[in-house]
């Protein structure tokens, strides 16, 4: 049985991509078979590991009933995963969906066929707490939250616990959340205290391993690579090794 997991954060520039991206690589790396979703419509994920390909069927058409998933899934072999792409036209998918019975559940039905031939799947989520992300949620069996160590990160976790709340309450579906990643630091002594202030308003784990911000990171998307291809000695890029191995154990 796979295990379903999304990255999630309705607040941008987290390295919540980054962070998904190259979990999976590192994932694929320890031999585990990784599907990731693109479920944002600004495709971050869909071109840091392809570039500019084009590619004639999306997480779009699977999610309008245009296409079966496994149509859509492409192999990226620097990253190791198979991946479903996203597109531009994923953001005006909420109107279309809106109006369909099951709205919330049609990315979980979709994945039925083909989510047990993986370890695990991997949704990156969009920066939103639309009816995308509510699809996601539906399909997760956890979630992990990246956040970058500032206030509005944190405020941030907030809205997405009470969301996770409606969903149980309103759809009887329960998520666990795996964790808290912490990305994007320059200061050490400022994720120490994010920590503690985490800590003092929730009971989530905060994983051991933080991703130091590097503007490495920004080069191996440029090239199309995971970290651990394109600079594993990095300290983002060991952090990242470090990180997914702390998350699958």
């Amino acid at each position: 049985m796979s295990s379903v997991v999304s990255f999630i954060n309705q607040k941008g520039g987290v390295a919540k991509t980054t962070t998904a991206i190259n979990v999976s690589a590192q994932w694929a790396q320890l031999g585990k078979k990784i599907l990731l979703i693109d479920l944002d419509p600004q495709a971050s994920a869909t071109r840091a590991i392809f570039g500019d390909t084009e590619f004639e069927n999306t997480i779009y058409d699977v999610l309008t009933a245009e296409i079966g998933a496994k149509e859509a899934v492409v192999h990226s072999e620097s990253f190791g995963i198979d991946v479903i792409p996203s597109e531009i036209m994923l953001s005006g998918i909420e109107i279309i969906l809106a109006s369909k019975f099951g709205r919330e559940s049609i990315l979980k039905k979709c994945l039925a066929e083909i989510k047990n031939d993986y370890d695990i799947v991997v949704i990156d989520c969009s920066p939103s707490l639309g009816l995308l992300t509510v699809n996601a949620l539906i399909a997760s069996k956890d979630i992990v939250i990246p956040i970058c160590p500032e206030y509005f990160s944190l405020k941030g976790i907030e809205l997405i616990l009470e969301t996770l709340k409606n969903i149980h309450a309103g759809l009887g579906h329960k998520v666990d959340v795996r964790g808290i990643i912490i990305s994007k630091y320059r200061n050490r002594r400022i994720v120490e205290q994010v920590i503690r202030d985490l800590r003092a308003k929730h009971s989530i784990p905060v994983f051991n391993n933080y991703i130091p911000d590097s503007i490495v990171v920004e080069e191996a998307h440029h090239k199309h690579l995971p970290m651990r291809e394109f600079s594993p000695k990095n300290p983002a890029g060991l952090a990242l090794a470090n990180l997914a191995v702390e998350m699958w154990t």
